[in-house]
């Protein structure tokens, strides 16, 4: 991807760069975030960035062409670039140059922490869509001169200020509300934590593993293939995760989601009466917060932040040992819904 980038007036002034200079791909790194480039040039298909004027013909930066590292998704479009995309820094200043922009739409797979500074938002007029529910926005003042605002969404309104603002816009505007709070938790008991004891390393007890295109059956299951599983969740490279006591992966389940740096481990049984059951970890220390994790089972059901793990570590050694023993890591305290 070769970013040429003609500089406006008042672009990036701290950097003294004159009306007439060029930026290289390798200058716009130390100021632009590779997510920003790269979202652009997906959503100038088949074209590419090559003048700064190109922004301001841009009117849709879409949720579906925002890039993510290492997927299926931009394998083909943007591989010469991954590693540059993987490293997340810089500023969003540049969307400030779209000013014919309509529809900015973070989407829900925006890693966390990337965007901090929405200070661009004023200059971007004529938006009659945006959504920033899956971002760290909370200054709403910003969002006062944007009168053509059709729809709107916001992270939660706990976290907002100014939300006076709101008021004024004679917009649709939904906020991330958390899906449970106190007062609507189902009922769980405790499963204590106690002192984990290191498996057997012969001992496997799943039959069934299936992650990403891969699956394993009773003797295919070896410590080599749980070594690799185990990096692969500690380096949040799968998204998500099956263990099956049987071979159709139909009998006591494991599930666990991942995604931002959390996991989201689900153990479905069925009690001595014959009723399901279904475990998931306890998260001490998001147990006063009301606050969905940024992960969901299955793609669709929200966790609670207390019932989901943001140690990769931890999560593959939950997986890794109920592979091994078909039952839940002791170390950890889970909270059994019935």
């Amino acid at each position: 991807m070769n970013f040429v980038i003609f500089v406006l007036d008042n672009y990036n002034e701290s950097k003294n760069i004159q009306r007439g200079d060029y930026m290289t791909l390798e200058e716009m790194t130390q100021n632009t975030n590779p997510y920003l480039l790269c979202w652009i040039d997906l959503a100038l298909t088949p074209k590419h960035l090559t003048d700064i004027s190109q922004l301001r013909r841009i009117k849709r930066l879409a949720d579906k062409d925002f890039p993510v590292p290492y997927s299926s998704y931009t394998e083909k479009k943007l591989a010469h670039i991954q590693d540059y995309l993987k490293s997340g820094t810089g500023d969003w200043a540049l969307l400030g140059e779209m000013t014919n922009l309509q529809v900015l739409e973070f989407p829900k797979r925006t890693p966390s922490g990337i965007i901090d500074d929405f200070s661009f938002l004023p200059k971007l007029k004529n938006l009659y869509r945006l959504s920033l529910q899956f971002t760290g926005f909370t200054d709403c003042s910003l969002l006062s001169g944007l009168t053509k605002l059709k729809s709107l969404a916001l992270p939660a309104r706990k976290k907002l200020i100014h939300t006076e603002v709101l008021d004024t816009l004679s917009c649709e505007i939904y906020t991330n509300e958390p899906a449970y709070c106190d007062n609507n938790f189902p009922k769980y008991k405790v499963v204590p934590a106690q002192e984990a004891t290191a498996p057997s390393p012969d001992t496997f007890t799943a039959c069934y593993l299936e992650y990403g295109r891969k699956h394993f059956s009773n003797n295919e299951l070896t410590q080599e293939v749980l070594n690799e599983l185990a990096e692969q969740i500690r380096d949040g490279k799968i998204t998500s995760l099956l263990l099956s006591l049987d071979e159709n992966g139909e009998e006591d389940f494991f599930t666990m989601d991942i995604e931002k740096g959390w996991a989201a481990p689900l153990f479905n049984s069925w009690n001595e009466d014959g009723d399901a059951v279904c475990f998931q970890p306890i998260n001490e220390k998001y147990a006063g917060v009301e606050e969905d994790a940024p992960v969901e089972i299955g793609g669709q059901s929200p966790v609670p932040k207390r019932f989901a793990l943001d140690d990769l570590e931890l999560a593959a050694e939950c997986a890794v040992y109920f592979a091994k023993t078909g039952k839940l890591y002791p170390a950890v305290q889970w909270a059994e819904f019935s």
